[in-house]
């Protein structure tokens, strides 16, 4: 067993020209291109079948080229990659030799991975640079009463190993009977750098007009430091859970008015926290928590907290959409935002609620 196993590791090696082979078990020869090894199956491309997936049992002998540059992983749960060299020991065994630190030698039973320069990495596969999506809502009512309401969300995620930057916009309105009942625009940014696995540093901007909320503009400038509990992609589902720390400033332009007529404004410095929880279930449904607090400074008492949390199903779960619509989503959600000593007039909670079909390309 250890001469195959070190037979299917040099194989791995092979990210060259189409000129490698494999002897299997039964006295089949397959010639082509080796492009990795995953979970105990070699993949080889031929130019006569296309991709074959060969189990690790099933081969006997390899012959390969080794002209290129070949990673391991030791973790496949860790993002953490390194480049090696292929070479025997004295016993004839397989081990690798790191390129970085070639005294530190790695054996087999050390590898959860391996992969071509060329191929792509098999446990964590290139994300497509710039992500979109749009979602709309609305629900209306006509007879004794009149009442129209409208939700909207639209966001551009930019995404590569190291940062993540979101810009996002939406808008909730209502009408009843004619006036308006909720009026709520809100546009920001968020950007976080992970220079490592758990630790991160973030800055975001947000920016809320809400006339039901005394806000004619109100904006929260923030920046610090993240911990991330956990962060897995399992199947192409994700489980985080994510907790922020930093400073904010904080401007309020009110509707209230002075007794001289003009308009009241805050401008103040506050902590700033957050916490953001996400799951995908195997079914098609996503939850999504996130919560922030800005307490001020000067008066910790005086702070607001956001709460928003969103269920979203994908459509394609329910066999009945075509594969244009296939990232079709349907969400139902709830924003909650409290003000610890809200202005005159004003409530402490406004609380949000929608129902939106959503698009993501």
């Amino acid at each position: 067993m250890k001469k195959v196993l070190a037979f299917v590791a040099v194989a791995c090696m092979a990210t060259g020209v189409m000129a490698d082979k494999i002897t299997t078990t039964a006295g089949d020869v397959i010639t082509g291109k080796v492009t990795g090894i995953k979970a105990g199956v070699v993949t080889i491309e031929t130019a006569f079948a296309g991709v074959l997936s060969i189990e690790r049992s099933l081969i006997d002998t390899i012959d390969y080229d080794n002209t290129e540059k070949i990673f391991v992983r030791t973790d496949a749960t860790s993002r953490d990659k390194t480049e090696v060299t292929v070479s025997r020991d004295e016993a004839g065994n397989v081990i690798l030799i790191p390129v970085a630190d070639k005294r530190k030698l790695l054996g087999l039973d050390d590898v959860a991975s391996l992969w071509g320069a060329d191929a792509e990495d098999p446990d964590f596969p290139p994300v497509k640079l710039w992500s979109y999506s749009a979602s709309f809502g609305m629900t209306g009512h006509e007879g004794s009463s009149s009442d129209l309401s409208i939700s909207a969300y639209i966001d551009a995620v930019r995404t590569t190993e190291s940062n993540t930057l979101k810009l996002y916009a939406s808008m909730n309105k209502a009408r009843s009977d004619g006036a308006a009942t909720s009026e709520q625009y809100i546009a920001g940014l968020d950007f976080e750098e992970r220079p490592k696995e758990h630790w991160s540093w973030y800055t975001r901007d947000e920016v809320q007009h809400n006339r039901f909320n005394d806000y004619r503009l109100r904006n929260v400038a923030a920046g610090g430091a993240g911990y991330y509990f956990w962060n897995d992609t399992i199947d192409g589902r994700v489980s985080l859970l994510r907790f922020r720390f930093g400073l904010a400033h904080t401007y309020t332009d009110h509707y209230t008015k002075k007794p001289g007529g003009d308009s009241v404004s805050d401008s103040d410095i506050a902590l700033d926290f957050g916490l953001l929880y996400h799951y995908d279930f195997a079914c098609g449904i996503s939850w999504n928590t996130e919560i922030t607090y800005t307490p001020l400074i000067d008066d910790l008492e005086k702070g607001i907290v956001v709460h928003e949390t969103k269920w979203s199903y994908l459509m394609k779960e329910l066999g009945l959409v075509s594969e244009r619509l296939s990232d079709v989503s349907l969400e139902a959600g709830v924003r909650n935002e409290y003000q610890t000593q809200p202005e005159p007039g004003t409530n402490h909670t406004d609380t949000t609620w929608y129902l939106r079909l959503s698009k993501s390309w």
